[in-house]
């Protein structure tokens, strides 16, 4: 955004600095031990198994809550940031743990230290009980991202005494993927201390009064204080198993405009701005805020409804993927700050087999080559939906509607609330939409059955094809997930992908955060959410 257009912004950039910052001595000394951070919008719901989705949710849930393990942070090469190893794994919530012999059986020994944000000690009954609520629940992901490595909690996970639970699975080549579920928010531990004392005939597990409290969790932070639509508040947890965080308290206040985001950071009246425009991440770096780079895994990908006209022509969905500008969105909407990508899965991740993967390319003849093939004489029109508070994905959405014109379609761009975003986007009553989205769990069969088992939440296309389901199999009966055997179907996989195309993948592209001269600690994980458990703050 250049100077002249902000220049307009600047009382209202001037009023907002008020209401972010305070005033006076008393909002100086507050400073010391709180980071401020301004953001699109605010977490959906408190609970992941109840409409828990997008970026602030995903943010709310990591930080307050934990995990028996966690992925270790590194130092980056390069000068990129630092992040986690993900192919380590250290205790958490688990003080240790240990493999049996035949690799089937997981036991882990919890930390007696561990409090809840609401001060009650971590139990293997906490662990069980989570886990039957993950599985019992209608609307949690849980059962279908831990397939197969995990199908039925009451065979596989036993207490063995109060301080001591096991896993136990099928296959010994599920153990990576099962220790990478493990370490990641689906595998939060709940404090059934504070749920089953709201447990009720309509709602069992607790899971409709969660969404809507906090204060149930072991992460790093509790929830203080929730104004809807303004402000959340966090307080640390000084019992968190990893340690008391440096920084006492964290504001997350709504700025629903990206650009007057960037501006306050600019102006040094906020810590950190989340969900930015590249373009402002350029211009404000140079003001002095710091921008990071990391081995990312948020991916830019457009959804196409599978079975709603007209992606129910596996003809259209093909031309579309001609239709695209790549290059351009890579260097107009994220100003180098992406890479185009061939498939869904890291090329970085041992045993990766990129035969025959090759990124889709701009080509608007041969989209109406397919297009004419296929009957089509006319443009194919159809509604483009995007969440109106990510506006790199409305940048790019712009860029796409231009470009297709000249490939035979019509797209009309509709932008909607967040909520209502996540709403249709789970309900696939979209024709096709703009997502910015990750794997948490960076292994093959995970990221594949999450985005397109059949019956998964989170397949968004709303596509099957039974090529896909013999390729994952077949990965999954290979054994090791990261072995070269198993490398071939994945292949075979991400290939079914690229010819079917239920999804245009787009790019890589890199944090979308910018962070004040004297916050330090970050770190990038592959849940693209902030830690905060990890930020400092110099004269704190």
């Amino acid at each position: 955004m250049s100077a002249g257009r902000r220049a307009p912004l600047a009382g209202l950039v001037a009023a907002l600095a008020v209401l972010v910052t305070g005033c006076g001595a008393g909002a100086v000394e507050a400073e010391r031990d709180t980071v401020v951070i301004v953001t699109g919008a605010q977490a959906q719901s408190f609970a992941q198994d109840s409409n828990g989705t997008g970026y602030e949710s995903a943010e709310y849930l990591a930080n307050t809550n934990a995990t028996l393990l966690r992925n270790p942070y590194v130092d980056g090469s390069g000068g990129q940031a630092r992040h986690q190893d993900l192919y380590r794994f250290e205790p958490l919530l688990a003080e240790r743990y240990e493999v049996s012999p035949d690799r089937l059986t997981y036991t882990f020994h919890l930390d007696p230290d561990a409090r809840s944000t609401a001060g009650n000690p971590v139990t293997a009954e906490d662990v069980r009980w989570s886990y039957e609520r993950k599985f019992a629940t209608a609307t949690s992901i849980v059962p279908f991202v831990n397939a197969p490595v995990i199908v039925d909690p009451e065979r596989q996970i036993r207490v063995l005494d109060p301080m001591t639970v096991s896993f136990t699975v099928d296959e010994p080549g599920y153990g990576f993927t099962l220790l990478s579920l493990l370490s990641n928010t689906t595998a939060a531990i709940y404090d059934t201390t504070v749920l089953k004392a709201h447990v009720t005939p309509d709602d069992p597990y607790a899971v409709e009064w969660s969404a809507s409290n906090g204060n149930w969790g072991y992460g790093a932070y509790g929830l203080e204080s929730f104004t809807p639509g303004q402000q959340t508040t966090y307080v640390r947890n000084e019992d968190y198993a990893g340690g008391a965080p440096p920084v006492r308290r964290i504001i997350q206040r709504v700025v629903a405009d990206a650009g007057i985001r960037a501006n306050l950071l600019a102006q040094g009246d906020t810590h950190v701005a989340a969900q930015l425009r590249p373009a402002d991440q350029v211009g404000i770096a140079e003001t002095g805020a710091q921008v990071f780079s990391a081995p990312t895994n948020a991916m830019v990908y457009m959804p196409l409804t599978t079975t709603m006209a007209p992606f129910d022509d596996v003809a259209v969905r093909r031309a579309l993927a001609r239709a695209v500008p790549y290059e351009q969105i890579v260097s107009d909407v994220y100003k180098g700050r992406a890479e185009q990508l061939a498939g869904m899965l890291s090329p970085g991740a041992p045993g990766y087999d990129g035969d025959g993967l090759v990124p889709f390319r701009y080509d608007p003849a041969e989209a109406r080559r397919i297009l004419a093939e296929a009957g089509h004489t006319e443009p194919v029109a159809f509604t483009l939906t995007v969440n109106a508070s990510v506006p790199d994905l409305q940048e790019a959405a712009v860029q796409i509607q231009t470009a297709a014109r000249d490939a035979g379609f019509a797209i009309t761009i509709e932008p909607v609330p967040s909520a209502a975003f996540n709403e249709g986007l789970a309900a696939k009553t979209f024709q096709a939409s703009m997502g910015r989205d990750y794997a948490v769990v960076q292994s093959p069969p995970y990221e594949l059955a999450l985005f397109y088992t059949a019956d998964s939440p989170i397949n968004w296309p709303d596509w099957e094809d039974s090529r896909f389901d013999t390729a994952l199999a077949a990965g999954n009966a290979a054994g090791d997930p990261l072995s070269v055997t198993a490398g071939r179907s994945w292949n075979a996989a991400q290939r079914r992908i690229q010819s079917d195309v239920p999804t245009i993948w787009m790019a890589y592209v890199q944090p979308l955060n910018a962070f004040r001269g004297d916050v330090g600690g970050y770190v990038f994980r592959t849940d693209n959410t902030i830690d905060y458990s990890q930020l400092t703050l110099e004269g704190s």
